[in-house]
């Protein structure tokens, strides 16, 4: 599925409202077969982005017009290696991505040093909440924490998929501060 407005991240929780009757059917296809689709940026006229993300449907409410609502959770990046039309949606080919090994000292140390930007955000009035910065203090996994971060804090869209489309984490991880500190500035000025 091909989104101008969303990008899916690994652990994320994605709701989407199916009403579009090509999504209609590739809703029913995905729920006949595998539970799964993905899910690109993209304005839906041309090939959506070469890296997405991979969701499982948790769950889906089906509504008496025909239209749905479903949570889509994502699972894992992946790398469009084709696309066809042979649906009146985007069907696309794809392979399963992983996060490239980066020294676990530094990444650590990343991992810490976004936590404390993350409380500086949120006494200042600009970031998450008491009880996600709770839950942001006991994720042990710096792939999901700076996944979950990116996803539910940035609000750039390029730079969100910047950041999905970066296997390394110690290079996202620096994204991802460069990005917080940005935005930052910009709600300070």
């Amino acid at each position: 599925m091909s989104l101008p407005n969303a990008i899916l991240f690994p652990q994320a929780l994605l709701p989407l409202f199916i009403f579009e009757p090509r999504y209609r059917q590739m809703l029913r296809t995905s729920l006949e077969e595998q539970r799964m689709f993905a899910i690109a940026l993209g304005d839906g006229t041309q090939e959506p982005h070469a890296i997405g993300g991979l969701g499982l449907i948790r769950a889906c409410v089906d509504k008496p017009d025909g239209t749905s609502n479903l949570i889509l959770q994502g699972v894992t990046r992946v790398r469009f290696t084709g696309f066809s039309q042979s649906q009146p949606y985007w069907v696309g080919q794809i392979k399963a991505l992983d996060t490239e090994d980066s020294d676990n000292v530094e990444v650590d140390a990343l991992a810490t040093k976004l936590r404390e930007v993350l409380l500086d955000l949120h006494k200042l009035g600009h970031g998450p909440g008491e009880g996600m910065i709770k839950y942001l203090t006991e994720v042990s996994d710096c792939d999901a924490l700076a996944d979950i971060v990116t996803y539910t804090f940035l609000e750039d869209m390029r730079l969100k998929q910047d950041i999905l489309e970066t296997l390394n984490l110690r290079e996202r991880f620096h994204k991802v501060l460069v990005g917080l500190r940005k935005q930052l500035a910009n709600k300070l000025l």
